[in-house]
């Protein structure tokens, strides 16, 4: 399942072999007719840590990076 971090960014959780793996995703821009939203996978599986670098690196917004903490705590 897709967790919006804001309307431009999402990861999605897996269960790794000894802990929890991330993917993030940004909005495929898709025809204007779709009926619903298209999602393009930017990372391959990332520990927590990893992913919380990622975002920090790439989305220079406390919205996305607040928005990780609160969800893989």
């Amino acid at each position: 399942m897709l967790k919006h971090l804001n309307e431009r960014v999402c990861v999605s959780q897996y269960a790794g072999k000894n802990q929890a793996l991330w993917a993030c995703y940004e909005p495929l821009n898709s025809s204007i007719y779709s009926k619903r939203q298209v999602w393009k996978r930017l990372t391959g599986l990332l520990s927590t840590s990893e992913m919380q670098r990622y975002l920090e690196k790439n989305y220079h917004s406390s919205e996305v990076s607040d928005g990780f903490t609160s969800i893989s705590a």
